[in-house]
C-alpha cells in the first residue's frame, strides 16, 4: 500500500481566499472593478473598470488598456508600464520584461471577478482570490 504524502496539498481543498500581495492593497473592488494601490515595484493606482461593454486599464489616470467587449469579456491583459513609472519600477534594468504588466481575470457565470492576478514581468505582483 502507497503512503500519502502528509505535506501534499489535498484535492479537495479550495483555494484559500483573500489578497496575497507584499507591497500592494486593495483599495476598492465592486461588480467587474478593481482599485488597488501599489507601492513597490511602482507606485500608482491601478484600476480595472469593466463596465458599460469597455474594459479599461489605468495607472494613475493614464489609459493604459482597454477593449470593447460588446460579445465577449476578455480575460487577459498585456501592456508596457507608462514611461513615468518604468523608472521608478528598477532603474537598472534594460529588460523589456521588466516593464511588461500581464494579467488574468477569471470569472463566475454571474461575471463576478473570482480571481485577478497582476505579473511585472515574470513576477506577480498583485493576486485576489474570492
Amino acid at each position: 500500500m502507497a503512503q500519502l504524502n502528509p505535506y501534499s496539498v489535498s484535492t479537495q481543498s479550495s483555494l484559500e481566499k483573500g489578497v496575497f500581495s507584499e507591497y500592494a492593497t486593495l483599495h476598492r473592488r465592486s461588480f467587474l472593478y478593481r482599485e488597488i494601490r501599489f507601492e513597490k515595484p511602482f507606485q500608482g493606482t491601478f484600476v480595472y473598470n469593466g463596465w458599460w461593454f469597455r474594459q479599461v486599464i489605468r495607472i494613475n489616470a493614464v489609459p493604459c488598456w482597454f477593449r470593447i467587449s460588446w460579445l465577449r469579456i476578455h480575460s487577459r491583459f498585456r501592456f508596457e508600464l507608462p514611461e513615468e513609472l518604468t523608472a521608478e519600477a528598477d532603474p537598472h534594468s534594460a529588460t523589456d520584461s521588466r516593464r511588461t504588466i500581464h494579467g488574468e481575470i477569471e470569472f463566475s457565470r454571474t461575471l463576478a471577478i473570482r480571481r485577478f492576478r497582476v505579473w511585472l514581468g515574470e513576477r506577480v505582483i498583485y493576486d485576489e482570490i474570492r
